[in-house]
């Protein structure tokens, strides 16, 4: 019988595949729709989200008897919605942005729900290895892109004279999407086109005599 590995076995035959991977090295890039109107920018927002998923999917089954006994058998896919995590700013352009998205597939005056074409957009997901050059669209190991994507809610943004920090004021946004399509590296223009972001996410974090990102 084999014996039980060490960690540093486990270690070992983890670098060979890589190394393992650290959950916070990605980014994401929103999407919205091409007849969004909204005075913050996807762009501008994208950098502010601190917790992302890799999506989930599932098969529908149903059983079947075959001759007195019951065999599991799929019948569909359903990919389960995500739920994308933002730091708010003062200026609040994480919430205007998704509120202004909600607003536009259906406007709380009219209530007139807009064409489905008119209301999805991409949601854009990607990791980074640690020896990644840089950590932005172009580097990355693993890509996820979810297509016809759109906002099904937006959680609360707490607040109170109890507590004072970045995580109280965050907020939840709830994505739904039709399916979402994988790849090791996003190697196409058309697919780093729409990811204009800066250096690095982190980078935004910086504290510059700039205060036009509310920090």
């Amino acid at each position: 019988m084999r014996t039980p590995w060490s960690p540093t076995d486990f270690l070992s035959q983890a670098e060979t595949h890589g190394g393992l991977a650290k959950n916070s090295r990605f980014t994401v890039s929103v999407v919205p729709p091409t007849s969004l109107n909204s005075d913050v920018q996807a762009e501008a927002i994208s950098f502010l989200c601190k917790s992302a998923e890799i999506p989930a999917v599932s098969f529908d089954t149903t059983e079947d008897r075959v001759y007195g006994i019951q065999v599991l058998k799929p019948y569909g896919v359903t990919y389960e919605p995500i739920t994308l995590s933002f730091f708010n700013v003062n200026k609040f352009s994480p919430r205007i942005f998704w509120e202004d998205w909600i607003d536009h597939i259906q406007p709380a005056k009219s209530r007139n729900m807009v064409y489905y074409d008119n209301m999805i957009g991409d949601i854009k997901i990607y990791h980074y290895s640690e020896d990644a050059r840089r950590p932005e669209p172009g580097n990355e190991n693993y890509y996820c892109n979810l297509r016809e994507a759109w906002p099904v809610s937006i959680q609360e943004s707490e607040l109170s004279w109890a507590e004072d920090d970045h995580d109280s004021a965050a907020f939840d946004v709830q994505i739904q999407y039709k399916y979402w399509t994988r790849s090791t590296v996003a190697n196409s223009q058309a697919q780093r086109s729409a990811d204009a972001f800066t250096d690095s996410r982190l980078a935004q974090f910086k504290k510059t005599g700039d205060t036009s990102r509310g920090f």
